[in-house]
């Protein structure tokens, strides 16, 4: 239980897509587009200064050869502007996606922290964790007094009876933490039965108890089964993201070191509380992504603009794999609600298990209403997948 609060904690805090959240992105993608018009402007009026050269150039006698060849000069110049023009547009793309890979990268460490899911979530949990405890049900602990009683007359004169009590000691022992399920399960329920079949008219409240109380056993037992292999599906996705968290994290001290990012500063960024606070490193780091990227473009570095692209699939790649866990959290979350609407029959399963499965229903119902307002897995996996403008 203690790992999946801490997958909670991981997940719950990890993206949230607001206004304040993408107000950097889109300012340099606003620039982006501002610099790319003002190019693609140029380029339209370098065409039209390139076509009436060329007019003019053919409508010239051959006796006029000074004025040819001054004319061929501008079209040369105009020309060598093009191929300038030409050659800016992919430095203006990758120097923005440059900057909107680590501006995205930043944006999901800074949410990593208790959020609204975790603490809407953490009664669920705790609820969870309490749900197969058998010392919660009140049928239970009323049969185990009466049991008691009745063992302590029986004890030391059976052995079969004696192993029996072994069993129901270690299942009542919520200390023990071991899930009712599986050949526990069967050799409990398999020793009530056989106590049963041996009381006398002398304990009839043993008696009258005892078929409750195994209805409640094969009650947990049976969801408990079920509920094990969502629960390893919980730790499957927790080991993927530990892979994931370790690889960003390498990830961003690379970015940090390639950029000249002071470290301080994001340290501090890290425990920002203050919007103001947070806002000024993304424009801190904007502004020295934009800054290392144009001394490297001056520089003799011929390789910096595939170092840029490296990163920027590198931060499309967690985004997408993070997406795909979201969405995968959500799927686990709504088969828990499917498994306990399949305990909600005070017919087929106790009665006060029922009870405290249809509470658990209603949590886990919050929790998925939280989830799905904090993520929205297919939309992020979409948006991941376009994040940048091709050069």
């Amino acid at each position: 239980m203690k790992n999946k609060l801490l997958l909670l904690l991981f997940f719950t805090s990890v993206i949230t897509l607001n206004a304040q959240d993408n107000a950097i992105s889109d300012q340099i993608k606003t620039e982006r587009d501002i610099e790319l018009n003002s190019l693609q402007n140029n380029l339209v009026n370098n065409q039209i200064k390139i076509t009436n050269l060329t007019e003019q150039l053919s409508q010239l006698s051959s006796k006029q050869y000074g004025k040819k060849i001054e004319l061929q000069e501008q079209i040369q110049k105009e020309l060598d502007n093009r191929i300038k023009f030409l050659e800016e547009s992919p430095k203006i793309k990758i120097k923005s996606n440059g900057q909107l890979a680590f501006t995205e990268l930043i944006k999901i460490q800074k949410d990593i922290q208790p959020a609204k899911l975790y603490l809407s979530s953490n009664g669920f949990y705790t609820k969870l964790g309490k749900f197969d405890n058998l010392q919660n049900y009140a049928e239970f602990t009323s049969w185990k007094k009466e049991y008691d009683a009745w063992y302590k007359k029986k004890q030391g004169s059976d052995l079969t009876f004696d192993f029996i009590n072994k069993t129901i000691s270690l299942i009542s022992d919520a200390s023990n933490d071991i899930p009712l399920f599986g050949s526990i399960s069967q050799s409990v329920t398999s020793g009530v039965t056989l106590i049963l079949s041996n009381l006398g008219n002398r304990d009839k409240g043993l008696m009258n108890k005892t078929p409750q109380v195994l209805m409640l056993l094969n009650s947990i037992g049976q969801f408990e089964s079920e509920k094990s292999i969502l629960d390893n599906e919980w730790k499957t996705i927790d080991s993927e993201l530990n892979d994931l968290q370790s690889e960003y994290k390498m990830l961003v001290e690379e970015q940090i070191v390639f950029y000249s990012i002071d470290k301080v500063k994001y340290n501090a960024f890290l425990t920002a509380t203050l919007g103001s606070d947070i806002d000024k490193f993304k424009v801190y780091s904007k502004e020295k992504i934009l800054a290392k990227l144009t001394k490297l473009e001056n520089g003799n570095n011929q390789d910096w603009m595939g170092n840029v692209e490296t990163y920027m699939y590198q931060v499309q790649s967690i985004r997408i794999r993070f997406g795909e866990l979201t969405g995968r959290m959500l799927n686990n979350i709504e088969k828990y609600e499917n498994l306990f609407s399949k305990y909600t029959n005070p017919d087929k399963f106790s009665a006060e298990f029922v009870t405290k499965a249809k509470e658990l229903k209603a949590d886990l119902k919050q929790v998925k209403e939280n989830f799905i307002l904090q993520f929205k897995p297919s939309k992020y996996i979409e948006d991941s997948a376009v994040m940048y403008i091709k050069r």
